[in-house]
C-alpha cells in the first residue's frame, strides 16, 4: 500500500486497484469484500480508476467485471498528467508578470500573513529562495522533521543552486548538527547554549520576518515591513558577534 501513497494515489483507490489486480473476475461485491469500502465509495473510485486508464471491465451475465490495464499504463498516465503540467506552466510563464505586478501593487506597507499547515510552510520557505540571504535565529532542523528529510534536501539543492547564503544560529548542541545531513555551500552556523532551545524560529528574508512554531499544527506569521526587518538583522548579527563559529 505504500507504493501507491508513494505514487500520490488515495489509500481507497490503491486498495481498490490491489483488490482488482489480485481477483481473476473481480466484481463491485468482491472488491467491497476485500477492502471494507463501502459500496458507493467502491463505485466511485472504479470510476476514477476508469478515467485514469488503469482499469478496465466487460459484462457478463448482466453483471459489471473488472480488471486492471496493463501497469505500464500507471507510467502513461503520469506522462499524460506531466505534458498537461507543462502545458500549464507555459500558460502561467506568460501571465507571471502581470500577476506579480498586481500582487506587488495591492500589497500595504505593512503587511501581516499567516501560513498554516505543512503546505502553507512549505510555500513559506520557498518564497525565502528569491533571496540571497536567509537568515535562523533559534533553528532547530524543525524543516526535517516536520517537512520530511527528502524535501528539505531538495529544498537545499535549490538554494545552493540559487546562491543563496543561509546563516543559522542553531539552538542545538554542536554535536547534534550532525544528526541531519547540512549543506556546506553558502551555509554559515553558530550556536546558542541548549537552554535556548525552543519551538519557535525567526526568519529573515528581504523585507520579511517571520516566526515559525515547529509543532501541532505548523504556523508561522510574517511581517514584511523594512523597520521590523533591519531591527531584527541587527538582533541576529548582536547574537552572531557574541557565538563563537561552529565547525562543520
Amino acid at each position: 500500500m505504500d507504493l501507491w501513497k508513494k505514487l500520490g494515489f488515495s489509500d481507497g483507490e490503491g486498495r481498490v486497484y490491489e483488490a482488482i489486480l489480485h481477483t481473476e473476475n473481480a466484481t463491485l461485491q468482491s472488491i467491497q469484500e476485500a477492502t471494507g469500502i463501502e459500496r458507493r465509495n467502491v463505485y466511485d473510485i472504479i470510476n476514477k480508476l476508469i478515467s485514469k486508464g488503469l482499469v478496465a471491465y466487460l459484462t457478463e451475465n448482466w453483471h459489471k467485471i473488472y480488471r486492471v490495464t496493463d501497469p505500464k499504463n500507471i507510467m502513461a498516465y503520469f506522462e499524460e498528467e506531466q505534458n498537461e503540467v507543462e502545458g500549464k506552466k507555459a500558460i502561467l510563464e506568460k501571465e507571471l508578470p502581470a500577476l506579480a505586478n498586481a500582487y506587488r501593487a495591492a500589497k500595504p506597507e505593512f503587511d501581516v500573513r499567516i501560513y498554516r499547515g505543512k503546505e502553507g510552510i512549505k510555500s513559506l520557505f520557498n518564497e525565502m529562495l528569491d533571496y540571497s540571504d536567509i537568515y535562523f535565529i533559534g533553528g532547530n532542523w524543525g524543516m526535517v522533521k516536520y517537512l520530511g528529510r527528502e524535501w528539505t534536501n531538495r529544498w537545499m539543492e535549490r538554494r545552493i543552486k540559487n546562491r543563496a547564503w543561509m546563516h543559522d544560529i542553531l539552538t542545538v548542541e554542536p554535536k547534534l548538527i550532525v544528526k541531519y545531513p547540512h549543506p556546506k555551500q553558502y551555509y554559515d552556523v553558530r550556536t546558542l547554549p541548549p537552554e535556548f532551545g525552543s519551538p519557535n524560529v525567526i526568519s529573515i528574508f528581504g523585507h520579511r520576518t517571520a516566526n515559525l512554531f515547529w509543532g501541532e499544527p505548523l504556523l508561522a506569521i510574517e511581517i514584511e515591513n523594512p523597520a521590523v526587518s533591519k531591527n531584527y538583522i541587527k538582533y541576529f548579527n548582536y547574537l552572531w558577534r557574541s557565538l563563537k563559529k561552529e565547525r562543520q
